[in-house]
């Protein structure tokens, strides 16, 4: 038997050698398999960052109440006087006042295609930018609308068109005085931050690589 295989060792030494080779190789991979260098991940990624600035959207619920008032013209004063002296101050005819309440919710956020994150420097410091914070939306709750409280004149109506001007009226104050509201668009920024920063960290865990975030003013 053994002068057998040294015989087909001296007839087929260099196919034999080259086996034996290549099965230790593919052995040494099996058992010690090459270990991946890490690399680093493309955080400049617009799809993959819109997700995160959307759900830092800070929502606050709100309060408004909806208040109309209107005084009689000059022509309506007049032809009360004259036909309901001396009870035409009584009458009031032509004034009209009501108000109503309901509430809402403001949506505050980042635009998400302004961020910018720039590539890791040689200490895997990446610089963002983020925009400051906008109202991105006011909306009412219409469910919770409450019936309107009139007070009206004799011979004197409130149409329905000047509820609805009164209300979208109300709804404009309500966005205005959001947008003056510096506390809460510091608060949008800041939420929009902590996210990134936590995303960005997270990232660099996934390949082995430990990220330092700095904000920036300006986007380069």
């Amino acid at each position: 038997m053994k002068e057998k295989i040294q015989n087909y060792l001296r007839k087929y030494p260099p196919t034999i050698i080259a086996g034996i080779v290549c099965f230790i190789v593919a052995l040494f991979i099996l058992v010690f398999p090459a270990k991946k260098a890490a690399t680093q991940i493309d955080l400049s990624e617009y799809a993959t960052i819109k997700p995160i600035c959307e759900f830092a959207t800070l929502k606050c619920f709100y309060h408004n109440v909806v208040v109309y008032e209107e005084e009689p013209n000059e022509t309506v004063k007049t032809i009360s006087t004259v036909l309901l002296w001396p009870f035409d101050r009584f009458a009031k005819t032509g004034y009209k006042q009501f108000w109503m309440e309901y509430s809402g919710i403001v949506e505050a956020g980042i635009d998400a295609r302004q961020v910018n994150v720039n590539e890791p420097d040689a200490n895997n410091t990446i610089e963002i930018y983020v925009p400051d914070a906008t109202i991105l939306s006011v909306h009412a709750d219409l469910s919770s609308l409450s019936e309107p409280l009139t007070e009206m004149g004799l011979f004197t109506n409130i149409s329905k068109k000047e509820q609805t001007n009164a209300f979208s009226k109300a709804q404009k104050v309500m966005q205005e005085e959001a947008e003056k509201d510096q506390a809460l668009l510091d608060r949008a920024k800041d939420n929009a931050k902590i996210l990134l920063e936590q995303y960005v960290r997270k990232m660099g865990e996934a390949v082995g690589i430990n990220y330092s975030v700095k904000w920036i003013n300006n986007p380069k």
